[in-house]
């Protein structure tokens, strides 16, 4: 079996993967990375492909410009190039699904052989899927990983967000299967699409975790010191994005409220990779940050950094749990 990954937004790349380094760089890397390369080692697998976007932005790497990126065995990321070389984030995505659909089939018409399968991550990669199976007779798979139903009650823009969950439903509607990672996912949100014959299609497989045996020396778990004055303590570890709707600064304000908590655990906030790139509403949700952190009374208590990286998470997950 050959299969196709498709995934759009973001910087993805062969690991360490710089998470946080825009706002679609995120979980979902992950996910496609680590789905990827357990089907590549599958005995019944050929080949795997992970097709993305090419763009170039030396800011973000030089690789991202590369067609090919060879992984492990089989195992490749392929980056289709279309007339907009730049990165774009996934509200500008739309634009150039026609020419991205069209250099993508391009390239499928360059292969010895079709793919047997398309597993398409978000809406837009679904929308081109869809095209593809049309064309050339493609089933494709979709994995959502954040579905907008549940987002009307705060969303900034009411506009903008139908028509997110027009293309969620067009995917559900269209796609020969879905893939989701829980039950909610399956039967609360899903089902909030009222999409006939949605809920026969829908595969619950829950992503499994790494074994940590590879995490790597000399993490942000081990540099605690730096921030903390007392780094022995235990953490309450965050991370998310610096954006509004994660309520990190009100976590912080209900951590300084406590004293009983300020007293027992230190906080560790991993919001986002602090940069040029990054976008108003982060830069503020940041600046406030450092200015509540600030406060005499939690001296040594918080953990603020600029940067991590995948070790650094899963590092000071290890150091939450125990």
């Amino acid at each position: 079996m050959d299969i196709v990954h498709l995934a759009l937004g973001g910087c993805l790349r062969a690991p360490p993967i710089r998470y946080g380094i825009t706002a679609d760089t995120g979980g979902h890397i992950a996910y496609v990375l680590d789905a990827a390369r357990a089907q590549a080692a599958r005995v019944d697998v050929n080949a795997v492909q992970i097709v993305t976007r090419l763009f170039e932005d030396p800011s973000l790497g030089g690789e991202h410009a590369q067609p090919f990126t060879k992984i492990d065995g089989d195992l490749t990321i392929v980056r289709i190039a279309t007339a907009n070389r730049c990165y774009l984030e996934k509200e500008a995505l739309e634009a150039d699904l026609p020419a991205f659909t069209e250099a993508f089939c391009g390239f499928l018409a360059t292969l010895p052989h079709l793919p047997d399968v398309i597993h398409a991550h978000f809406a837009d990669a679904a929308a081109v899927a869809a095209i593809v199976r049309d064309r050339l007779g493609i089933p494709f798979v979709y994995t959502p990983h954040a579905l907008g139903i549940d987002k009307r009650a705060s969303a900034s823009s009411v506009v903008d967000l139908d028509r997110r969950i027009e293309a969620e439903r067009a995917a559900i509607g269209g796609a020969d299967a879905i893939i989701l990672s829980s039950r909610d996912e399956a039967d609360r949100q899903v089902a909030a699409y009222e999409v006939a014959g949605a809920a026969s299609r829908v595969v619950c497989i829950p992503p499994g975790v790494p074994s940590g045996s590879d995490v790597a020396r000399g993490t942000l778990s081990d540099r605690l010191g730096r921030y903390l004055h007392r780094p022995d303590k235990p953490i309450i570890l965050l991370v998310a994005r610096a954006v509004a709707k994660k309520n990190i600064v009100a976590l912080l304000r209900a951590y300084a409220a406590s004293a009983a908590l300020v007293e027992a655990a230190n906080l560790v906030i991993l919001a986002g990779q602090r940069s040029d790139r990054s976008s108003p509403e982060e830069h503020a949700v940041q600046d406030d940050l450092r200015a509540l952190a600030a406060d005499p009374a939690l001296a040594g208590r918080v953990a603020l950094p600029d940067r991590h990286d995948a070790a650094d998470v899963a590092a000071l997950y290890r150091r939450a749990a125990d």
